[in-house]
């Protein structure tokens, strides 16, 4: 009786826990493959996304892409990379449009999406989970968990 109980209790939890664990797969910034950047620093990742940079360090032009805001990923990616929600995020490209300054990166709907943006681009950015990233793209940092 007991030994069925704890099993019972074993697989309820690890029930529970897969979908947990899915959820919380590692983000990664990639870039496509042929851009010449083969790895980036937190900051150089910011100032990207952020528009405060507009070429990797190789001269190239960055085009990054963004997922958009009902994509969980999104919400993941900039608590992660500076621990901004995204009302944040948004207010402050609000800002940064209505000034005239610089335009936000492209959105797409999905990480499918995001790829294949990546791909068409030679120097596409986005980001990903690592499982999806792909030989179109070149994992450049890893957000930490």
């Amino acid at each position: 009786m007991i030994s069925h109980r704890l099993r019972l209790l074993l697989v309820s939890f690890c029930l529970l826990w897969l979908p947990a664990r899915e959820a919380l797969a590692d983000l990664v910034v990639v870039v496509n493959a042929r851009c010449g950047v083969a790895a980036m620093t937190r900051n150089e990742v910011v100032n990207i996304f952020f528009g405060r940079y507009r070429l990797f360090f190789n001269g190239r032009e960055a085009q990054p892409v963004d997922l958009t805001d009902s994509h969980p990923d999104r919400a993941r990616f900039y608590s992660g990379l500076v621990g901004k929600d995204l009302a944040e995020i948004n207010a402050y490209w609000a800002r940064l449009v209505f000034s005239g300054r610089v335009q936000p990166p492209h959105k797409v709907a999905t990480p499918d999406e995001v790829l294949k943006w990546i791909s068409a681009n030679t120097c596409g950015i986005g980001f990903v989970e690592l499982a999806k990233a792909d030989a179109r793209v070149r994992v450049v940092y890893e957000l930490p968990q």
